[in-house]
């Protein structure tokens, strides 16, 4: 594989740096508005030496799992999340990790899975569904976790030195080469780059955040960004990448979105994602 041209929707440079906005899925449909579809180069991470977690941003993991149906919501709370979060402190030293929510993305459409409800719905693209080509930062230096953590009857830790928040993606399908994930090298990514956004009503409602709010980053394309994918991912590897580092999230935690290959294989990309915030 070699590099290619990836089209991506990034948010347009003059609306970088402005007060914090809302986006109210609740009362919204999804659109990607104010951001311009632009052609990145995406380069092939495995013909470059991987600098590791926390210089660029992200890690390929092999790591097969013992889940035998993804979409049985039960046994990927019961084994999934645990796996997650094994990796997570054997990447961290982490000594408590917390996750609640997956996510399962096809063409079109997500799963949200676990939650408020540890249930799983349905929802289409008018919540964020389907393949994500804007390109974003989940967390920001203002995002918190109390609220999220209380839903689920439990507290931030009374003593840690620092913090991540992980994110782990995973093809489900054979390949992920048609909509496979982009992520830029942390290191690349500027303030004037970005644009704070709090996002409300992300997904179904039984999502943690989805009335707390996410705090996020809308990000405008820049020369200076590196993009990155991993072609030939299998069910068995997942990408870790950095969301949030208590030491500052910008330059330590990845820029990312989903694009459609300029030469596909012709089978639909099937992903689950989840993030695994931990206290090291």
């Amino acid at each position: 594989m070699m590099t290619v041209t990836a089209k991506m929707h990034f948010l347009d440079p003059a609306h970088t740096g402005g007060p914090v906005a809302d986006l109210d899925l609740r009362t919204l449909d999804y659109e990607p508005d104010g951001r311009d579809m632009t052609e990145v180069q995406v380069m092939d991470a495995r013909e470059h030496p991987e600098p590791g977690l926390h210089q660029s941003g992200f890690k390929l993991v092999h790591s097969p799992s013992a889940v035998s149906d993804f979409y049985d919501c039960d046994q990927v709370m019961e084994t999934y999340y645990e796996e997650c979060k094994a990796t997570a402190r054997k990447l961290t030293g982490a000594h408590t990790t917390f996750t609640y929510d997956h996510i399962i993305r096809e063409a079109g459409s997500q799963y949200t899975g676990g939650g408020k409800t540890r249930t799983q719905v349905k929802t289409g693209t008018a919540k964020g569904g389907g393949y994500i080509s804007s390109v974003h930062m989940d967390y920001t230096d203002n995002s918190t976790w109390d609220k999220y953590l209380e839903i689920h009857g439990a507290r931030v830790p009374e003593q840690f030195d620092h913090v991540y928040a992980l994110n782990f993606w995973r093809p489900l399908s054979a390949s992920a080469d048609d909509n496979p994930l982009a992520v830029c090298d942390a290191r690349t990514v500027s303030i004037d780059d970005l644009q704070e956004v709090i996002v409300y009503g992300y997904g179904a409602e039984n999502y943690s955040w989805y009335d707390i709010g996410i705090d996020t980053f809308s990000v405008s394309a820049s020369e200076h960004q590196q993009w990155y994918y991993y072609p030939g991912m299998t069910p068995d590897d997942v990408l870790v990448f950095k969301s949030y580092d208590s030491d500052g999230v910008i330059g330590r935690t990845c820029p990312h979105a989903s694009f459609a290959h300029p030469n596909p294989l012709g089978e639909l990309r099937r992903s689950i994602e989840l993030r695994v915030l931990c206290f090291c």
